[in-house]
């Protein structure tokens, strides 16, 4: 087993990505470099706002996701500790979103990354994040046994 499928383990449940999670999402991701991680999601219309439009707190959450899965797949198990996001154009509902994360700095169990959605070439959405890893006696993860 890898450090990537290793750190899921603690992910089983998610609901973007969680494999035991049956509502979730289903989004998977794959790693693009040594830093940098994307994916996939299709809208429709469970996930409006207003009428037609994808709700903010959707698109946060799949840039929230796939700078997750950035980590994950460094095997660092991490914690959103401070979320920016940037709306630049509202997203449809039926459009096909391409998600990329990459690491820009880790430093003493702090990692920052950025992330961006685009829709056929044109960014939506930028976000900018702190991550922390997990102490090794923390006991707000789940059981990964």
């Amino acid at each position: 087993m890898d450090r990537y499928q290793q750190a899921m383990r603690s992910h089983a449940n998610c609901m973007v990505c969680g494999i035991d999670n049956q509502s979730a999402l289903g989004i998977g991701f794959h790693q693009t470099g040594e830093h940098s991680t994307e994916g996939v999601f299709l809208t429709d219309e469970r996930y409006q706002g207003y009428t037609g439009i994808l709700h903010g707190g959707m698109t946060s959450t799949l840039l929230d996701a796939v700078m997750t899965h950035c980590l994950l797949q460094q095997g660092i198990k991490g914690l959103t500790a401070e979320l920016t996001i940037r709306f630049v154009v509202p997203i449809n509902i039926g459009s096909k979103i391409y998600l990329s994360a990459q690491i820009v700095d880790q430093r003493h169990g702090i990692h920052r990354l950025n992330a961006v959605a685009s829709v056929d070439g044109v960014v939506v959405a930028k976000a900018s994040a702190k991550f922390i890893e997990k102490k090794v006696n923390d006991r707000s993860f789940i059981n990964e046994e």
